[in-house]
């Protein structure tokens, strides 16, 4: 299989790197080397973390544990070895202390992650060290042969102001480093890393000292010198790490390091009976009841949790905005259309006729034509277009309840006995269930405890209990109980039709239609979909243009399967952007590596892509890091904009019959500020035969052409490479 360099393994040296860093929640590993370097203000701590490290790695390595290069392994044994560094004198008594500790917090590492992520989902954090550091600590009480180190006398200096000094001193101390210089050493790494952590250490840091003080009295307020680290540790996590930043996971923030506070009192007054200090027990006690409670939530509000994917602050931002955008609306469930072809929106959410209250989130759903929902007379079942038409799982699950036997009212007749009717319950993944009514008699086509998938044909549209006239009615509840309070849900990769023919073929990601909208499913075109599709080991040459003048050397992108199975196109400088095709769209995000225009025209211009030749137009709002902005620009962007911006893109796209190409021309603006917008208008030629074709985009005064010069596929075991040269007009 064809795998991306990127899921190769790095270098034993970069995984100690990143050891490191992630200990204060950074990954660069170039700052992992600075911060090694300023725990060497304290040689005997640093030499110990290193060994620590160094064993950490061999034995993760010589065990074959997974992921080694993540550092995960590593830096619980690290903590140990600086630790022991910190409270004994180097010698070879303390070095084989040092790897017997570093040994087991690599097994308990490997135990503590399976145990906590089957438990509550919870990340193993420090779990290891605190286990190992704890063990070898009442061990080593007992060791005559140790000698207690004592730090190298250094004249009390205030570099800015007390408060300010203790600051920084209890961010050393997260590395045993107790010393306001490494302190700052460290908040540059943070700060280089994302402001808004750097944020929340300082914040968290004041909200942790103030409930200390006030816990453990004025007379003991100088220990949180030493201890602090847990609340700075516990506000970065949670707020920064863990959830999505808004001001409620701030506010969350504050909260963990006020009770990290509360933990620390207490430990520290426990532990200092056996001389042990209280290390990151207050920092995991906190940060688990918080995270392990928000799971046991049953509302979908803010604060967010982030556990499946904790990343910085910026980018979970980033992650979220875009979702919104492409996703709808958080806790709304997406659900396919319940038929194939158009039809019209009978009663929407909050409908004139039924849809009130606590079943105001309903769709009722019938075909018109001409204004009329049927043709004769309209006295008979048949003479409606929708009866008897296929009714379409509209998403993955189990059928609960079914009702078959109903007999369909004749036109204007209701059932009030049975207002359901025949119906299908199916229960969904998340515990939420779909109901879908008023079927035809004896059309149901699965049974109860049969799994679904979307595109099921599962019965047939009817007029059973409260409904005059042929309709299909779906809604999402919470129980399982017919006639349960209703749910929000959306509908996703719908065409949809209003008042003018300008909107004959808006293509919308999700919707909630409105009453009178006509909608249908974007159905997947196989003429569109075959040329634009990437598989692993696709290929393409463009020759490329900028301001006119042809550029030496072609861009070259090829499709990658990572080791977590996600697909990414990549550039041969190292710039690359997931993607996917599901659900009749090809769609990228997460951009990564370094800064390429190029690259970022081309997938601008492609971004969202509808699979349907009936989509002409749409809407998307990828991240502003795309846009080829001058320096200037970009340093405005990021002092308005910390959390990044989204373009506003709208997208539009007509069909050549002569040349069968694909026209679509994207227009992306960019709000800087209130006095300064750009615009991008980026085109693609989209081939039959050769797919993505050309490429250009123009912003200001600068034009970017790309050009496909050849399509290649890369040989893999049993299957053949080949090349395909373009062909020139």
């Amino acid at each position: 299989m064809i795998v991306g360099t990127s899921t190769k393994h790095h270098q034993p040296i970069a995984g100690l790197f990143r050891a490191y860093a992630a200990i204060m929640f950074t990954q660069s590993p170039w700052i992992g080397v600075v911060y090694i370097m300023a725990t060497f203000l304290l040689p005997n701590t640093a030499i110990s973390g290193l060994i620590a490290a160094g064993t950490g790695y061999l034995t993760a390595k010589l065990f074959r544990f997974p992921n080694i290069s993540s550092g995960m392994y590593i830096y619980n044994s690290l903590l140990v070895g600086l630790t022991l560094g910190a409270t004994y004198q180097f010698d070879p008594y303390l070095a084989m202390l040092i790897i017997f500790g570093s040994i087991l917090a690599v097994f308990v590492t490997s135990v503590t992650t399976d145990l906590l992520w089957r438990w509550e989902r919870l990340p193993v954090l420090s779990v290891p060290f605190v286990i190992v550091a704890l063990i070898v600590s009442f061990a080593a009480s007992g060791y005559s042969n140790l000698s207690h180190y004592l730090t190298p006398y250094a004249p009390a200096q205030t570099i800015f102001s007390t408060t300010i000094d203790g600051f920084f001193t209890a961010l050393g101390s997260t590395l045993f480093i107790p010393l306001p210089i490494a302190g700052i050493i460290f908040f540059i790494g943070i700060l280089i890393t994302s402001r808004y952590l750097a944020l929340l250490a300082i914040s968290g840091y004041i909200v942790g000292k103030l409930f200390f003080t006030f816990f453990a009295g004025v007379e003991y307020s100088g220990q949180a010198d030493w201890t602090g680290f847990n609340f700075i540790l516990t506000a970065v996590a949670i707020g920064g790490i863990f959830t999505i930043p808004d001001w409620k996971s701030f506010g969350l923030a504050m909260l963990g390091a006020a009770l990290a506070a509360l933990v620390t009192a207490a430990t520290q007054n426990f532990l200092r009976e056996f001389g042990i200090p209280v290390f990151a027990i207050p920092f995991l006690i906190a940060t688990f009841s918080i995270l392990a409670g928000l799971r046991k939530r049953i509302t979908l509000s803010a604060p967010h949790l982030l556990l499946e994917a904790p990343d910085l602050p910026e980018r979970n931002y980033e992650k979220a905005r875009l979702a919104k955008v492409r996703s709808g609306k958080l806790g709304s469930v997406p659900l396919r259309a319940p038929f194939f072809g158009e039809w019209q929106i009978y009663q929407g959410f909050e409908g004139t006729h039924t849809h009130k209250e606590q079943w105001k989130y309903a769709l009722d759903f019938f075909v018109v034509d001409n204004g009329k929902s049927y043709q004769e007379d309209g006295n008979k079942l048949d003479d409606y277009y929708c009866y008897g038409l296929p009714v379409i799982c509209p998403a993955h699950g189990h059928v609960v309840r079914v009702m078959n036997g109903l007999i369909d009212n004749a036109p204007g007749e209701v059932d009030t006995k049975n207002n359901w009717g025949n119906f299908i319950l199916i229960r969904l993944t998340s515990g939420l269930h779909v109901l879908l009514c008023h079927l035809k008699l004896n059309s149901i086509k699965v049974k109860e405890g049969e799994a679904v998938n979307p595109g099921d044909i599962i019965a047939a549209c009817g007029n059973s209990g409260r409904s005059p006239q042929p309709h299909i009615h779906m809604h999402v509840q919470t129980e399982a109980t017919i006639g349960s309070p209703t749910y929000p849900f959306h509908l996703v990769t719908i065409i949809n039709a209003k008042d003018t023919p300008e909107a004959e073929a808006q293509f919308h990601l999700h919707t909630i239609p409105d009453e009178a909208d006509t909608i249908q499913p974007a159905e997947k075109s196989l003429k569109l979909a075959k040329p634009l599709h990437l598989p692993v080991g696709r290929r393409l040459q463009y020759k490329t243009l900028i301001n006119g003048i042809e550029r030496p050397d072609v861009l070259a992108l090829e499709v990658e399967l990572t080791l977590v199975g996600q697909f990414r196109i990549k550039a041969e400088n190292g710039a690359s952007c997931a993607f996917e095709e599901h659900e009749g769209i090809i769609a990228f995000f997460d951009r990564q590596g370094p800064k390429d225009d190029l690259f970022d025209i081309w997938i601008l211009s492609i971004g969202l892509t509808p699979l349907s030749d009936v989509a002409t137009k749409w809407y998307d709002s990828p991240a502003a890091a795309f846009m080829p902005l001058s320096l200037k620009h970009k340093i405005l962007l990021n002092l308005l904009h910390p959390f990044g911006a989204g373009l506003k893109s709208n997208y539009s796209r007509k069909y050549d019959q002569v040349k069968q190409t694909w026209k679509q021309i994207a227009t992306h603006k960019l709000s800087i500020s209130l006095l300064k917008t750009l615009e991008l208008t980026t085109e693609a030629t989209l081939c039959s035969k050769d797919g993505f074709k050309e490429i250009s985009g123009k912003l200001e005064q600068n034009q970017y052409n790309l050009s496909l010069l050849a399509t290649e596929q890369v040989g893999d075991y049993g299957i053949d490479a080949w090349t395909k040269i373009t062909e020139t007009e």
